[in-house]
């Protein structure tokens, strides 16, 4: 028995496209982040949040999109693969069922394109502690102390400097994925930074959240497009008709002989 279009699902083959995707408009935001590092960190307050608030604004709504469009395409495949499968020309091969809409597969890839960052943003989570600083230097004036038996090893204890830690490595790499909202959110203090750190995981997972809405819209988009076009057909079908009826009137009626 031929399938419906309800009936007719594409396939989860080829979902890594969808993940590359995601992870791509991710690695993108970081780079135009770092490249407009001085225009988003203005002194004043208020404009830092409206210039990072823009740009991630800018970029959410570029994944939604791309998202609702792909679902779209997906879904109107699917629609033709299922009225030619219904009229019984062909059947549906593994590569046309890969190219219809999935509802798992664009959440499935946006949550493998995000799972690097994710997985960063939780172990930054776990790892993150509140900020320690590093002891300064020690004047000239005290290298003669710094000699002395019964101080000597005192003063050497400003000398030990702590090295690079992962943390410190990874919670970099979590801030330049969100720099927009690192950039808002650091400089209200340690305390701000550290609740940052600790909930890094939402905002990491935010772009897959909205691809994820994005494409399971697509059915949605494809609904209004088909009704746009019924309604275009209509409207036309409505302007042929009165002219056609104008020129019927304009002859006037017909002789009796």
């Amino acid at each position: 028995m031929a399938q419906t279009t309800t009936e007719l699902r594409g396939s989860l083959r080829g979902v890594w496209r969808y993940a590359l995707r995601v992870f791509g408009y991710g690695l993108g935001m970081a780079v135009a982040s770092l490249v407009l590092t001085g225009a988003l960190m203005p002194e004043s307050m208020i404009l830092r949040i409206l210039f990072n608030g823009a740009l991630l604004a800018v970029f959410l709504l570029l994944l939604y999109s791309d998202a609702i469009t792909r679902g779209e395409k997906e879904t109107a495949r699917r629609e033709g693969l299922a009225h030619r499968a219904a009229e019984g020309r062909a059947a549906p091969t593994a590569d046309d069922l890969a190219a219809c809409y999935h509802p798992a597969k664009g959440v499935l890839g946006a949550l493998l394109g995000a799972l690097p960052a994710l997985c960063l943003a939780v172990a930054l989570a776990l790892l993150a502690r509140p900020a320690t600083y590093a002891l300064q230097d020690l004047p000239g004036w005290l290298a003669y102390y710094r000699r002395r038996a019964d101080i000597g090893l005192a003063l050497s204890y400003y000398d030990s400097t702590a090295g690079l830690a992962a943390t410190d490595v990874i919670r970099l790499l979590v801030r330049v994925q969100i720099m927009p909202l690192a950039n808002i959110v650091t400089p209200l203090g340690e305390g701000a930074a550290l609740l940052l750190d600790r909930l890094s995981p939402l905002p990491a997972l935010l772009p897959a959240l909205v691809y994820a809405l994005g494409y399971l819209r697509g059915p949605a988009l494809r609904r209004r497009v088909l009704a746009r076009n019924e309604e275009a057909k209509r409207k036309h079908l409505r302007k042929v008709t009165r002219k056609q009826r104008a020129r019927r009137n304009k002859k006037g009626p017909e002789s009796l002989i």
